[in-house]
């Protein structure tokens, strides 16, 4: 099941087909998707290799039921409504042809749950996300509204835990859960944790291949993200004011955009902070690899961003907080800063890392490896094989 499925993207969308991908190296593979990712699909099959294995079932709810698809809120009603379609249609395909494993890609979210648990086969949940918790300290950081929603999160993230019967029931009949990070296996009560194996989603297919090689070192540092509160973009921008020689771009757009450029002119940080917009995945690629001396990325809790991913293969050191998914991808790459301090602290850090950013080396001659898709299918293989009934 994979809800959101579409080549050369980022986020989910990016993640379940990279993840049909890898299932598809593994073995024939049926994927149930929206009805609205086929244009895209059928696009991008024809450039991979993998297409002769994956074979595409399309499902949709009528279009009076699109009413709910309005905001964060809506969307996630509409595709609890989704998934009973396409229960109906994975439940059509096993009776056909006997699947092996019943897998739920995306929406991966822990705590939402996933009606895929229900199709017959032995099921397997993941990789999901949902576990890592924004700290407490930096929380005001964010802002009025950023920090209303960080309550507003904890409060469903904590009852979901307890008292979503569909999440429940995913976890109890799951054979293996893949979670994006520590602290999303940690997160899963004590009964189910047996069961969870730590397999993150940001995954590269193949290295992407630039146009130039980079200049000399200038000392800039880009963000990419979508811009909400919890990115963490003020801790960067903040970082970078206390730095002498660093400049920041931002790639990216989103409702904080206006409070973000408000605090770049009441800090006088306008020659130095530069808003790039939103960009294709290859574009951001080019400036990372051509642009860009170190990649900060100050999230308050992302589960698996595929920016980390690609701005390691791109050879550039990782300025990450200590928690959620970037220092688990940035790996020898990363720049971690602890945050059970204060802001002012965590923000003097950052600064610090940048400023050491400007003299590290990549420890490897062909950076990332361990996010490309070849070694990832081996991980993934493995982690099967070694599940109880695997």
């Amino acid at each position: 099941m994979a809800y959101a499925c579409e080549p050369e993207k980022g986020s989910e969308p990016g993640a379940g087909w990279i993840l049909a991908q890898m299932l598809a190296q593994l073995g024939e593979t049926w994927v149930v998707t929206r009805s609205n990712n086929r244009p895209s699909i059928e696009a991008g099959i024809k450039k991979i290799p993998e297409a002769a294995a994956i074979h595409w079932h399309y499902v949709d709810l009528p279009r009076w039921a699109m009413f709910w698809k309005k905001g964060p809120r809506g969307m996630r009603l509409y595709y609890l409504m989704w998934q009973v379609a396409a229960l109906r249609e994975m439940r059509r395909l096993h009776k056909r042809f006997d699947f092996v494993y019943v897998w739920h890609v995306t929406i991966a979210n822990a705590w939402i749950g996933s009606l895929a648990a229900f199709a017959g086969p032995p099921f397997i949940y993941g990789p999901v996300g949902g576990g890592v918790r924004a700290p407490l300290r930096l929380i005001p950081s964010l802002g009025l509204r950023g920090g209303l929603y960080e309550w507003a999160r904890e409060t469903v993230r904590l009852a979901a835990r307890y008292f979503n019967p569909l999440a429940r029931a995913s976890w109890r009949r799951s054979r293996l859960i893949l979670a994006q990070n520590k602290e999303t296996a940690a997160w899963f009560p004590p009964r189910y944790r047996s069961r969870v194996k730590i397999f993150q989603h940001a995954i590269l297919a193949t290295r992407p291949e630039v146009d130039q090689q980079r200049s000399d070192r200038n000392h800039t540092a880009v963000v990419a993200a979508r811009l909400v509160p919890w990115k963490g973009i003020t801790l960067a921008i903040q970082a970078v004011e206390m730095t002498t020689r660093w400049r920041l771009i931002i790639c990216g757009s989103g409702p904080d955009e206006k409070r973000l450029k408000r605090i770049v002119r009441q800090k006088g940080l306008q020659e130095r902070v530069e808003f790039r917009g939103r960009i294709e995945q290859d574009e951001l690629f080019q400036v990372l690899a051509t642009e860009a001396d170190a990649f900060i990325f100050p999230s308050l809790h992302d589960d698996a961003p595929l920016a980390v991913a690609e701005a390691v293969v791109a050879g550039l050191p990782i300025i990450c907080l200590d928690i959620g998914g970037p220092p688990l991808i940035a790996s020898g790459q990363g720049l971690t800063v602890d945050t059970r301090s204060t802001t002012s602290v965590v923000v003097r850090e950052l600064a610090r890392a940048l400023e050491r950013a400007g003299e590290f080396r990549v420890p490897s001659e062909e950076p990332g490896e361990h996010l490309l898709l070849e070694n990832r299918v081996t991980e993934l293989r493995r982690i099967i094989e070694e599940a109880p009934g695997g």
